[in-house]
């Protein structure tokens, strides 16, 4: 009965197989443990281990290529250690680079051991590749300015604001290549004329001196894209006019100066614009000047929510006083007033007399006198302080008068505390 059943088993197909499996599992574990024939095997994606000197790292010497690459080897032994084996059982080094001490490409030989010398296997080839070629540089840090290098057309009488969500790009990376940076710019292209608002999200790009594009892996850019935003505003032409200090009522100085350029074109909201009749330049002291001729370099003053789109932010004014005459007149005391101090504290003038100089046409300058002029001390400094104490005066001819009062005046004052 027992034999008839093993007779049935032999003649079932699912016990030979799993009976077959296990014998051959058997065998391929007896034949491995005690084959004593080597085979070989390539081991791949093996990194690469790359290290400076101390002395070098502590000069700020980097590697920036060549430390990511991956190696290979042949090694041999029996199977089953070879099946064991991964690429963190070798490693793979350049012992060359520990003499590195300046900046430069080099060529690196590598050479590779077991990471534990105990382990059943050999190394049986050279490494592949066999040299490596590295750059070591200082690291170094660039800021710039954005330039603008978008392709654009605005609408006629109309003219475009760009802004961008960054002001600056900081690129950084080994200093060689960094220093190879020249600018660095946004590029793009709008289609059609612009006479509405928009938005566009552009490259930044790298430039030389020569203004040739670099392309390099080795740099990092603080913003790889930077989005670029048009206020599209209408503009007018408007004349310019010379801001005066201190200026003499009557006195008409489109006379005596000229300006040049006396018009520029500004670009503003519409609302703005309509109202706009002049713009100023940055003011000219009265205090300051004489019968003789003056150039100055005037900035203009440019309002708030409007963009100067000439060519230049500053005009030349020439003034020519030359025709006018100069006088000493003597003034007392009496005819100073103090502003500016707190009832708080009561005050004399220590100075008995200043002597002034007027200027203006003969035929006003000769008839003034002291009881002309507003002789005024400026006491709005004086906090706190008392005894004596040098403050300025300023005066002013009274009346229609083209004349004024030149140069800068100080009178000794005595502050008490009441």
């Amino acid at each position: 009965m027992k034999q008839n059943r093993f007779r049935r088993l032999f003649k079932n197909n699912k016990f030979l197989l799993i009976i077959s499996l296990i014998i051959s599992i058997f065998i391929w574990i007896t034949v491995s443990v005690s084959d004593t024939n080597d085979t070989t095997a390539t081991v791949s994606n093996i990194p690469i281990q790359i290290s400076l000197s101390k002395d070098a790292e502590d000069n700020g010497l980097q590697i920036f290529s060549g430390n990511d690459m991956q190696a290979s080897v042949t090694v041999t032994g029996n199977r089953l250690s070879i099946g064991q084996i991964s690429s963190d059982d070798i490693i793979v080094s350049a012992p060359t680079a520990g003499t590195i001490s300046t900046s430069g490409t080099y060529p690196l030989s590598l050479t590779a051991k077991k990471s534990n010398s105990s382990d059943n296997f050999e190394i049986v080839s050279t490494v592949s590749p066999s040299v490596i070629s590295v750059l070591v540089d200082k690291y170094k840090e660039t800021e710039f300015d954005i330039e603008n290098h978008i392709k654009y057309k605005v609408s006629k009488d109309y003219h475009a604001v760009v802004t961008t969500s960054s002001d600056k790009i900081t690129v950084s990376g080994p200093q060689g290549e960094v220093d190879k940076v020249a600018s660095v710019g946004i590029v793009g292209d709008i289609s059609g004329e612009l006479k509405d608002n928009t938005s566009i999200e552009c490259d930044v790009k790298l430039y030389d001196n020569s203004g040739s594009i670099i392309t390099s892996n080795l740099l990092s850019l603080s913003d790889e894209k930077v989005t670029a935003n048009f206020s599209v505003l209408p503009y007018k032409e408007v004349p310019v006019k010379v801001a005066y200090e201190n200026k003499p009522d009557s006195l008409n100085m489109d006379y005596y100066s000229n300006i040049l350029p006396n018009k520029i074109k500004i670009a503003a909201p519409q609302e703005i614009l309509d109202k706009l009749t002049h713009i100023s330049t940055t003011p000219i002291d009265f205090y300051t000047l004489k019968n003789q001729s003056y150039d100055f370099e005037q900035k203009l003053d440019i309002p708030s929510k409007c963009v100067n789109i000439s060519e230049t932010d500053t005009v030349d004014v020439k003034i020519n006083l030359s025709s006018f005459k100069t006088r000493k007149l003597k003034v007392s005391n009496d005819y100073f007033t103090m502003t500016g101090l707190s009832e708080d504290y009561s005050y004399s003038i220590a100075t008995d007399s200043l002597n002034v100089t007027l200027v203006g046409p003969a035929s006003q300058v000769r008839k003034i006198n002291p009881e002309d002029l507003t002789c005024e001390i400026d006491g709005s400094s004086i906090d706190g302080t008392t005894g004596s104490i040098t403050l300025r005066v300023k005066f002013k001819v009274n009346g229609k008068t083209s004349c004024w009062v030149t140069g800068q005046y100080k009178v000794n004052v005595t502050v008490d505390k009441q």
